[in-house]
């Protein structure tokens, strides 16, 4: 059994106009001729052909690894997940849940799901016994129990450790029947998908673990010599260039419908939009490809018959304020008051116009439109207008005013007000920047720019060490929100945590622990309503637009759907995907 060892919770400017109009849903319903399918019952088995063809894809980053818990992981990484790992659930695009490596969902009826009476909790998944590794190992219950030792040590530089530091332990009672006690209640305990007690091969990592922790995540095992449990195992990898992965005639679900799939890593979006019209790759997708790219391939291919456009919208764009002692800390941003008035200096109506070419839409909170609770939501939550001149007092109210009219705002002493905000140079990231300190500029603020270069993006220390705001984007659920002390980026977790700007209030601990653990839905209406008010009042985070997502593919493929409300990746089905010579 694996026990937790505490209960603490451990750039550029684009020019390209889009006419491509997204509906405020999960899923809009694609330009083109590839028809519409929400990959629901179909979906629970595989085609019994024999894999054929080949699947060119451009995809912006060469993962650090394929296993997405662990250090390395980073925005993208999901799709690559899919390809060459299997969870115990998936979602459709009907926010539908299947069994996949469990041969049924757990529920309350049939007592494989139990509530006590104090709030703990057990589940019971069994697996497929037909589940192999890559490299024909049998996948057990001791697979998921290693999962859960690494994913709760806090020596190890996990991504997110919920939900697993929400258990309370994990037993292998036979080889086959994964136990789970919980500590508290969990709404998706009985759905545990992406990124939730994701196992590992415990032949190949458990001697690892026990004696080489320092170097666990290090090594050819995460990367070339990956063996996952996917539908796609990998064959040849190529550093700095891509990958190709085959067809794993063994997978739970029988063989994918395609035979190779040929990853290239191009991280420019024009680039891999360039090769998608020249039919050099056959699919691009987000986060890479916005808009501006999608515009270009309606006009270009869907006339033509030649490809077709899909977007979705559960991307939100929002900045992140310094809470930690970093280097050059620019320690005012700690006020909230000049948090409310950076946000009230910018006409975020005209930053969402500018960037997403009309179809996005402003953001007050991390929850998506399509989300059951958003009206809920969007009545609790406090709002902050465009309004130069109130951000104006609020700076001076913060003790940050004018010597004289035009000047930057000073402190008493004479100091200036310096907001330096970080971005990626990537994906027009500079633009928003650009724009974002323009309205900054303009009420006295002495704002700067600085752009992380592609060759840096992956230093944890470094991302988590900007000195006032940066600028970033995550899915938009419950599970995503990671403002809460656990998730807080340590030294000894290699700066891993995705509270990057180490915000922390017990009153959000709280409410999202009320969230995660309400079961009826008025009830856990009240305590996403209650999360989200808070948020806003201390405004921890600074919410900008819903950013659109969207796949660009030629019409030779058929099957990807776009990326289901309660997960992430668009290649969660690409077992089902077709290509047609």
């Amino acid at each position: 059994m694996g026990n937790r060892p505490s209960r603490q919770r451990a750039s550029r400017r684009l020019s390209l106009i889009v006419g491509v109009a997204l509906l405020a849903t999960a899923c809009v319903p694609s330009t083109g001729r590839e028809p519409q399918d929400a990959g629901g019952p179909r979906a629970a088995t595989s085609g019994s052909a024999e894999p054929r063809g080949t699947l060119r894809i451009a995809w912006p980053i060469e993962p650090e690894n394929l296993h997405a818990k662990v250090a390395g992981a980073q925005s993208g990484s999901a799709d690559f997940s899919w390809v060459f790992n299997s969870f115990l659930t998936y979602f459709d695009m009907q926010g539908v849940t299947h069994p996949l490596l469990a041969r049924e969902i757990p529920s309350q009826e049939r007592g494989d799901w139990r509530i006590n009476a104090d709030g703990t909790m057990v589940t019971t998944y069994r697996l497929r016994e037909n589940a192999r590794w890559h490299d024909g190992a049998p996948l057990t219950a001791r697979d998921f129990v290693l999962g859960y030792q690494v994913a709760v040590d806090p020596e190890m530089p996990i991504r997110d450790r919920l939900p697993e530091a929400l258990m309370a332990g994990v037993e292998a009672t036979d080889e086959h029947t994964v136990v789970i006690t919980w500590l508290e209640p969990y709404f998706r305990a009985n759905t545990l998908s992406y990124l939730q007690l994701d196992p590992l091969p415990s032949h190949l990592f458990a001697e690892k673990y026990r004696t080489n922790k320092a170097n666990f995540v290090f090594g050819e095992e995460w990367t070339a010599g990956y063996i996952g449990n996917g539908p796609f195992r990998v064959e040849r990898w190529t550093p700095g260039s891509g990958l190709v992965a085959r067809a794993n005639l063994n997978w739970v679900l029988g063989p994918p419908r395609i035979e190779t799939l040929d990853i290239r890593f191009i991280p420019d979006p024009r680039t891999e939009l360039a090769n998608l019209l020249a039919e050099e790759v056959d699919l691009i997708n987000s986060p890479a490809v916005r808009g501006a790219e999608a515009a270009v391939a309606r006009d270009q291919l869907v006339p033509a018959g030649r490809g077709y456009v899909r977007s979705w919208q559960k991307t939100i764009r929002y900045l992140e304020f310094q809470f930690r002692d970093v280097p050059n800390w620019q320690r005012a941003v700690t006020d909230v008051r000049v948090r409310h008035a950076l946000r009230q200096a910018v006409d975020h109506a005209t930053l969402v116009e500018a960037l997403t070419h009309g179809f996005g839409s402003v953001a007050d909170a991390f929850i998506v439109p399509p989300d059951p609770f958003f009206s809920q939501v969007e009545g609790a939550i406090v709002k902050y207008p465009y309004d130069p001149a109130r951000a104006a007092t609020l700076l001076a109210d913060a003790g940050w005013t004018r010597p004289r009219p035009g000047a930057q705002v000073a402190s008493p002493g004479g100091q200036v007000l310096d907001v330096e905000i970080w971005s990626t140079a990537d994906g027009g990231s500079e633009q928003e920047a650009l724009i974002l300190t323009d309205y900054w500029k303009a009420v006295g603020i002495n704002a700067t720019i600085n752009l992380i270069p592609v060759a840096r993006q992956r230093e944890n220390e470094l991302r988590v060490s900007f000195p006032a705001v940066n600028g970033t984007a995550r899915t938009g659920n419950l599970d995503n929100f990671v403002w809460t002390s656990v998730n807080i980026p340590t030294q000894e977790a290699r700066w891993q945590g995705t509270n990057r700007g180490s915000f922390q209030d017990t009153d959000i601990d709280a409410l999202h622990k009320r969230a995660l653990a309400t079961f009826a839905p008025a009830e856990q209406a009240s305590a996403v309503a209650a999360l989200h008010r808070r948020m806003s009042e201390l405004l921890g985070i600074s919410p900008l637009y819903y950013q659109a997502n969207v796949l660009l593919a030629r019409s030779r493929l058929k099957g990807p759907l776009g990326e289901p409300a309660d997960s992430s990746g668009m290649a969660w089905n690409v077992f089902e995907w077709e290509v047609a010579d």
